[in-house]
């Protein structure tokens, strides 16, 4: 795979996951929802990732208060970085 698709890839997932953690509650939810969508469904496909048992962790995620899940979802974004590389 493209190197600058991986990177581009791991980027998506890290905004979408720092949504979640957003104050902002419209935001939240749309990223929620990327995370049920066929678009991330492809995505993990292509880097051979668990989709369902990643949208079950962001929806565990969900659920943790504000100040928890930017702690959370930072830690998830570094693990993001060594599964894609970093680059963005």
């Amino acid at each position: 795979m493209e190197v600058r698709l991986k990177l581009l890839d791991g980027a998506i997932i890290k905004q979408a996951i720092r949504d979640v953690a957003s104050k902002n509650p419209e935001l939240s939810h749309k990223a929620i929802l990327y995370f049920h969508s066929q678009d991330f469904v492809e995505l993990c496909r292509r880097h051979q990732i668990d989709s369902d048992q990643v949208s079950k962790s962001i929806k565990e995620l969900s659920k943790y208060p504000l100040i928890s899940k930017k702690k959370i979802a930072n830690e998830i974004a570094r693990l993001v970085d060594v599964h894609f590389g970093e680059g963005f």
